[in-house]
């Protein structure tokens, strides 16, 4: 079996993702527009794209073409994702170095809150119909689905761990 850093595979992914763009640094035009979401009721579309210092997330009401960032910050924040009532944002985002987790953003007042604190990768949040966050870690070790609540309580896995290819 390859093993790879978590660094490296986050890299990978986004890479690939993204096809080289200006997240990695390299001379090729910003990202605009990237990882758009569509808010429930269809009025605002939530994405990243380039800020002062970084890629941050911005909403753009879609009848009166203003946009507005709703997160600015000197880290990058990728994976926006609409809470089911179409208040709240959940994202990720390194908050110490090189440690992704999950935070959400009240769209009315910018209000940010960090939903999860752990050493592990806390990456790809998406909100269910019953307002609960599903993530990907790798607490443990091994990566798996987990959920949280967004206040950041009753997590829990979901997944099981899958037995590890000895050849």
């Amino acid at each position: 079996m390859v093993y790879i850093t978590l660094k490296a595979m986050v890299i990978l992914a986004l890479g690939l993702a993204v096809g080289g763009c200006a997240f990695f640094g390299s001379q090729e035009t910003p990202v605009d527009f990237w990882q758009p979401v569509l808010s429930p009721n269809g009025e605002f579309l939530a994405y990243v794209a380039k800020g002062a210092k970084s890629y941050n997330l911005f909403l753009l009401n879609l009848s009166t073409g203003q946009e507005r960032a709703v997160v600015e910050t000197d880290q990058d924040v990728v994976c926006p994702s609409w809470s089911p009532d179409g208040t709240k944002l959940a994202y990720m985002t390194v908050q110490e170095k090189d440690n992704w987790d999950i935070f959400t953003v009240d769209v009315a007042t910018g209000q940010v809150f960090r939903v999860t604190a752990d050493p592990a990768a806390d990456v790809n949040p998406s909100w269910t119909t019953t307002g609960v966050i599903v993530f990907n870690s790798n607490r443990g070790g091994n990566w798996g689905a987990y959920a949280v609540n967004p206040d950041g309580t009753g997590l829990r896995k979901l997944s099981f761990d899958r037995p590890q290819d000895k050849g």
